[in-house]
């Protein structure tokens, strides 16, 4: 007899699901919450655990293959006898498991070195790349001299789901734009005192303009702007993958600080393919920076059913003139905030955007008391 381990339907849309890799092998003893494989669905990378214990008898998925939810993806033998006689042959031939075998040769391992801890003894997959130091999925052993890693390629399934929904978006969306320029002066001379990155500066100013603004943290529902409760950003973090779109979630009442680590959290996760299907649900708005690219400004693409997303450009310096009509030199980012017309006009935008701005050029408003600790 056997259990089935199947694809998990993860949210309502998600139909399908890719096998990135297996970290065992048919014969790997297993038990319950022991990550057997990652598996790549339309919203994060996700890590499959089994659900009961025994012994892999069958991986039917091939590394690669895209399985419908529902579809089988391994067999686990509930048999107590089948992994008696697995122990019992490990225990006589001192033997691995298939998947430890096959890794230690990748890692040019002498098994005869190795220390199992699998049942009596066996050498499974987590006891080889512990003595590589290496983790699950990894491809090359710790060096002294690390080589340069090769180049990961980007996502078809990733690729897919961002051109349906930019396409959705440009199609459907009637949209505006509204561009203004920010002096960033004292966000230069706050970030380097706090060690906070401008993003995060920017990323709190927009939760507490949407706060004041709460018609732009809108969705667009069955023919009618409907605004949301909770004020949840939408970052878009570019990745060896591909482009992945984690949520900050219920951020308008965050210290600096806060947004700042939450926010950091978020792109690490999304940088190792470690985010959940919960990291990327119930965006409301969307900030989108491409700054640190050299970027002076550009017009980003509304997500439906979000109301708008905020383009962010390359901070600067350029010569204005100040209040007393003498030129002089500031720091200052171009940011354009994409609109949905039937949600929102011009006025509306122009509203948001100066209070972003008020934010963004009297940094100290982000610091206060009401805002978390770093007021105290």
């Amino acid at each position: 007899m056997g259990k089935t381990i199947c694809l998990p339907k993860l949210s309502e849309e998600m139909q399908e699901g890719t096998l990135l890799g297996w970290r065992v092998g048919v014969g790997d003893p297993v038990r319950k919450g022991l990550v057997i494989a990652d598996i790549e669905t339309d919203k994060a990378t996700i890590e499959l655990e089994a659900d009961c214990d025994g012994v892999i008898s069958a991986l039917p998925a091939a590394v690669g293959e895209t399985v419908p939810v529902g579809g089988v993806l391994a067999v686990i033998s509930d048999d107590p006898q089948g992994c008696r006689e697995v122990s019992a042959d490990c225990r006589e031939t001192g033997s691995m498991s298939p998947a430890a075998e096959q890794r230690a040769a990748e890692l040019g391992l002498d098994t005869a070195t190795l220390v199992g801890s699998g049942p009596g003894g066996r050498i499974v997959l987590e006891d080889v790349e512990r003595v590589a130091g290496v983790s699950s999925g990894a491809t090359e052993p710790m060096r002294e001299t690390p080589e340069k890693p090769a180049k990961l390629k980007k996502s078809v399934k990733i690729r897919r789901i961002m051109a349906r929904k930019m396409t959705e978006g440009w199609r459907t969306i009637p949209h505006f734009y509204v561009t203004y320029a920010i002096d960033m002066t004292d966000v230069i001379r706050f970030r380097k005192d706090l060690g906070i990155t401008i993003n995060s500066f920017v990323l709190a100013a927009a939760a507490r303009t949407l706060r004041e603004h709460p018609w732009v943290n809108s969705w667009w529902v069955d023919g009618e702007a409907v605004e949301q409760p909770n004020v949840n950003i939408v970052m878009a973090v570019a990745t060896d993958r591909g482009l992945y779109n984690p949520v900050l979630k219920d951020c308008s009442g965050m210290s600096l600080k806060e947004i700042s680590r939450r926010a950091a959290e978020l792109v690490d996760r999304a940088q190792r393919g470690r985010l959940l299907p919960e990291d990327l649900d119930a965006g409301t708005f969307t900030i989108t920076n491409m700054g640190m690219l050299g970027v002076e400004s550009f017009r980003a693409i509304i997500t439906p059913p979000q109301a708008a997303v905020l383009a962010v450009g390359t901070v600067r310096g350029e010569v204005i003139v100040d209040d007393h009509g003498e030129p002089a030199v500031a720091t200052v980012a171009r940011m354009t905030l994409a609109a949905d017309h039937r949600i929102l006009d011009g006025a509306d935008a122009a509203e948001f955007m100066m209070t972003l701005k008020s934010y963004l050029e009297a940094p100290i408003t982000l610091l206060t008391c009401d805002y978390g600790d770093e007021g105290s």
